[in-house]
Parts: structure tokens; sequence; C-alpha cells
């Protein structure tokens, strides 16, 4: 009975490649933010298992749904955070593809070492704890696409105004305010 009470590992619940495949890709897409569409979302969002979904909707809904306009400051320390997350995060599961693809190699070869270490990898790493940062780090991928895409679109209606409009609406509004 003591086995249930301890913390299920990624590789108990056979995520460790799948949530490896996850990171890569947030990797990808915060350093890449502009290029986040609904499709990049969509295909992200199919790749996690039904628990993080879950969790994701819900910590999602309580986080944006004060927010209109996003803060490209908060949005700057959004991204260092999850920079400093992904360090970390990222170099697990990059091993843990790399372990993976090695074994599958040494399988085929019949050949007895890998190069990387399964402690290097995601393979022990506790799911609560893999899920919570991952989440955490998606909500701050949120915050900081919205935050591209308005800043876009700002600059979009921008580029498309015209400065002689401009100046007339400008001289209009001062002549009625005098």
């Amino acid at each position: 009975m003591l086995w249930c009470m301890r913390p299920l590992s990624l590789s108990e619940a056979s995520l460790t490649l799948r949530y490896a495949n996850v990171i890569t890709v947030i990797e990808k897409l915060l350093h890449y933010p502009h290029l986040v569409g609904e499709e990049a979302r969509d295909d992200l969002y199919r790749m996690l298992p039904a628990s993080l979904k879950k969790t994701l909707k819900v910590t999602l809904k309580s986080y944006v749904k004060d927010l209109a306009i996003y803060d490209a400051p908060l949005a700057h320390d959004w991204k260092e955070r999850l920079n400093e997350m992904l360090k970390w995060l990222a170099r697990f599961a990059h091993n843990m593809i790399r372990w993976q693809s090695e074994c599958n190699f040494e399988q085929q070869q019949i050949v007895s070492r890998t190069n990387v270490l399964l402690i290097e990898t995601s393979y022990f790493a506790d799911r609560e704890k893999m899920e919570a940062a991952i989440c955490e780090i998606l909500v701050g991928l949120n915050y900081i696409c919205h935050c591209e895409h308005q800043q876009n679109a700002i600059l979009d209606c921008a580029s498309s105004f015209n400065f002689e409009d401009f100046s007339e609406w400008q001289m209009f509004g001062s002549s009625v305010l005098h």
C-alpha cells in the first residue's frame, strides 16, 4: 500500500517522451511568439494529456479573466522567467529525446551503451511537478503571445494611419476646443 502514496513519475505514467516533445515545442514557440497562430496553438494543445489540459483550462480562466490590455513590461518579465525555467527543463527534455533515440538505435544494432545517462532525462521526474511547471510555462507563453499579437495589431493600425488625416483631425480638434 505504501507504493500508492508516493508520487507517480513520468516514466510510470508513460509520459516521458510526450512531455519532452511538448517542452521542445514550447521552447520554439517562446523564442518565436510572433509565429504562434491558432494552428500552432491547437497543435500544442492536442499534444497535452487530458489531465494537463484540464489544469491548463482552469488556470487560464482564472488568470486571464481580468485582462483586457496586455502589458509589454509584464510580458518581458514572463519571458525572462520562462527562459529561466526552460534552461533546466529543456535540457532534460532534449536528453530524454536523445536517450530514447539512442535506445531505439541500440536495440536495432544490439549495442550495450548510450551516450546519455537516464538520470539526465525527465524519466524520474514527478508527474505533478512536471505538469505544474508546464502549466505555468503555457500560461506565460499565452500572455506573451497575446501581448505580441496586440502590439502587432496596434502597429498594423498605426501603419495604415494617414499622417495628413491626423494633421487635419488635430487642427479640427484644436479649433473646436478653442
